[in-house]
């Protein structure tokens, strides 16, 4: 069945003029576009109208959903079951909060005595717990979200991540802090190298080359995002890299080009450009 703008607008519940509009940006093009001058959509074009929805309501830029859209391995059912998988996440979460609201109110009431400990329940992420139950685990390496950029209108995002490093990268929108809560970390700096033991921290501003990596396990560092940007997707992004480089072949550089090619371009997609090789912080040198 074919729909006109107008119609699409009325069941969609988006605007004539954003539908205008993201014709305009190559995001979702008509099926055709009738002498008259109408565009005109059918089911294809319903189907994306859906997916960009999904995308926009998880919070991603209309950029971002354009890029993940353009890709030639895109799978509707596959991203179907993603958003589900997402969705199904936030209702666990929303159904605790829900929960832990009926709890208080009997607790005001009187009619039902609440522990301290339970006013809290939904609002605090345990030891070794990310705040979507999502984190990143590879090779020993263990990242989780503690504050989402979701929870800071963008502002920040919070990390705790064990044992690890990063090749030598530039953020290019983010100042970035790291503080030891157990452990060693080396950084280089621009130029510069540092060492830092437990409850030391460092300031890395935005737009400056950096690396940094946990000197021996186990080591565990809060490592602080701000803006959040798109940090946490970039977590996401890696933990489904199907053939990531340790970092020991990164440093040895047993690595194939495309390889370094993939993971260069996730970096980049994520506001990141990856500019060397990690850390080699047995042997001290680049």
């Amino acid at each position: 069945m074919a729909y006109t703008v107008k119609q699409l607008a009325l069941m969609s519940g988006v605007t004539v003029r954003t539908l205008h509009f993201f014709d305009e940006m190559a995001l979702l093009k008509p099926a055709y576009t009738r002498a008259n001058g109408y565009r005109i959509y059918e089911e294809p074009q319903l189907l994306m109208l859906q997916q960009i929805l999904f995308y926009r309501e998880l919070g991603f830029e209309l950029k971002r959903i354009k890029e993940i859209l353009s890709q030639r391995q895109f799978e509707k059912i596959a991203a179907l079951k993603s958003h589900r998988q997402v969705l199904e996440k936030s209702v666990a979460r929303t159904r605790t909060l829900m929960a832990t609201i009926d709890k208080t109110i009997s607790h005001l009431k009187g009619t039902k005595k609440m522990k301290s400990e339970e006013l809290f329940i939904g609002f605090s992420i345990g030891a070794g717990k990310d705040r979507f139950n999502d984190g990143f685990n590879r090779y020993g390496a263990t990242i989780d979200c503690k504050v989402s950029g979701k929870d800071t209108g963008g502002a920040m995002c919070v990390l705790e991540v064990n044992n690890t490093g990063w090749p030598r990268h530039i953020n290019r929108d983010q100042d970035e802090w790291i503080y030891v809560v157990d452990g060693e970390v080396e950084l280089e700096i621009g130029k510069k190298r540092f060492r830092l033991g437990t409850r030391e921290s460092m300031l890395i501003p935005r737009n400056i080359e950096h690396a940094w990596a946990t000197v021996s396990a186990p080591a565990k560092i809060i490592n602080t995002y701000q803006p959040a940007g798109k940090i946490e997707d970039f977590f996401q992004a890696l933990a489904k890299f199907k053939d990531l480089p340790t970092r020991e072949q990164a440093i040895e550089k047993v690595y194939t080009a495309k390889q370094i090619d993939r993971l260069k371009r996730v970096f980049e997609a994520h506001g990141m450009i990856v500019t060397g090789p990690p850390l080699d912080v047995e042997n001290g040198s680049n």
